[in-house]
């Protein structure tokens, strides 16, 4: 089977997606690398309770934000802060790097040891985080915390801090419900008695989590997706995949949006990022998802930043609409990033300083979204 992107490609092109919204917003925060001890987990808790005071009165403040995500009124956002905390998840292995670098104190130059020391625990959990059988885990994680909210009444925007950026646009790739699957089995290779079956068998649309938890496919360490081409499994399993779409997808209209910051995302995912609209899942598929279903991404770094690494050129929906086809339903959804805020803080100090400047930082959150918004429809 093609890859992923060529076999979803169509899924995009004919689904309609609905979106149904909570009254209420929580905002979870998800942390970043180098969290995996009792004194920088709490840096992190402190960190996201003085950055929830400061986020929520900025939000709240807003007329743009007011009228569109908050719905002239008719919906606010929850004072409390969701923190999600995955940092205890990788100590086993920064203890093993722990001791791997004492052993370079004996012969290292102290500043050569400060400098590996500093750049082995940032990057430690950024490439730990990237591999398939640690983000899995983590993911279904921070899909209970969702839907905890969810069961409150709640939708949620997610906060990716740093590596915890991977996170949040893994976690809408896997559990959001943009596959029809009548569309994706019609653009495999299984035999055309199991497309009929598809095709009259009326089912809601999943995410790709629902389909593997079903076996009807399966992702190959390539992110291809083979199908089981057994006729009398196929036919079972098909059947009952609303189960499975119930059990692994977020509802529709449960996310409303993500926010990134500090975020190296562009730096160890550049194939998801690349302009190539047309080979690419997260620029072709999941941006459509979003826009026809309300939601923003916003990937805001301070200029000073060495690990904030902007995403790519900002898109209008004009220059979209010609791989999307004609059919897209816009519904108020956009992805801006905004990468060119000064701080007064030196290039070491700034990818740790969002939250100590959480006031400043809420504030160019706002700013991104209000120019997010008029830059994508800029054209329309």
């Amino acid at each position: 089977m093609k890859k992923i992107l060529a076999a979803l490609l169509f899924v995009f092109l004919v689904g309609n997606i609905a979106s149904a919204q909570g009254n209420n917003i929580s905002f979870v925060y998800i942390n970043g690398s180098n969290t995996n001890d009792e004194k920088m987990t709490k840096w992190f808790l402190d960190g996201v309770e003085k950055m929830q005071k400061d986020m929520v009165a900025a939000f709240n403040s807003n007329e743009t934000i007011k009228k569109d995500l908050l719905k002239n009124g008719t919906r606010k956002i929850n004072e409390e802060a969701v923190p999600f905390y995955w940092g205890d998840m990788s100590q086993a292995e920064i203890q093993q790097l722990k001791e791997d670098l004492d052993v370079t104190k004996l012969f290292s130059p102290h500043i050569a040891q400060s400098v590996r020391t500093l750049i082995a625990y940032c990057l430690h959990d950024a490439i730990w985080v990237t591999k398939s059988y640690n983000m899995s885990p983590i993911l279904r994680n921070l899909h209970k915390t969702v839907m905890t909210e969810y069961d409150k009444g709640n939708s949620v925007v997610l906060f990716g801090y740093s590596a915890g950026s991977f996170i949040t646009i893994q976690y809408l790739i896997f559990k959001a419900p943009f596959v029809v699957p009548s569309v994706l089995f019609q653009n495999t290779d299984l035999a055309q008695s199991e497309k009929d079956f598809a095709q009259k068998t009326q089912v809601q649309d999943t995410c790709i989590d629902a389909l593997i938890a079903s076996n009807l496919v399966v992702l190959s360490n390539e992110n291809n997706l083979i199908t089981n081409d057994n006729p009398d499994f196929f036919k079972k399993r098909y059947s009952k995949l609303d189960e499975y779409t119930k059990k692994e997808c977020i509802p529709k209209g449960t996310v409303d949006g993500i926010v990134n910051f500090a975020s190296p995302f562009a730096l160890f995912y550049s194939d998801i990022l690349t302009t190539n609209y047309k080979e690419n899942i997260f620029n072709t598929y999941m941006m459509k998802y979003m826009v026809e279903n309300g939601k923003f991404l916003l990937t805001v770094n301070y200029a000073e930043d060495p690990l904030g690494i902007p995403t790519s050129e900002n898109p209008t929906l004009e220059q979209l609409k010609p791989y999307w086809g004609d059919n897209v339903k816009t519904n108020g959804g956009f992805v801006y990033d905004k990468s060119d805020t000064k701080t007064s803080r030196t290039f070491i100090s700034t990818h740790t300083s969002y939250w100590a400047t959480s006031k400043k930082f809420s504030k160019t959150v706002v700013k991104a979204y209000e120019e997010g918004l008029k830059h994508f429809y800029s054209n329309d």
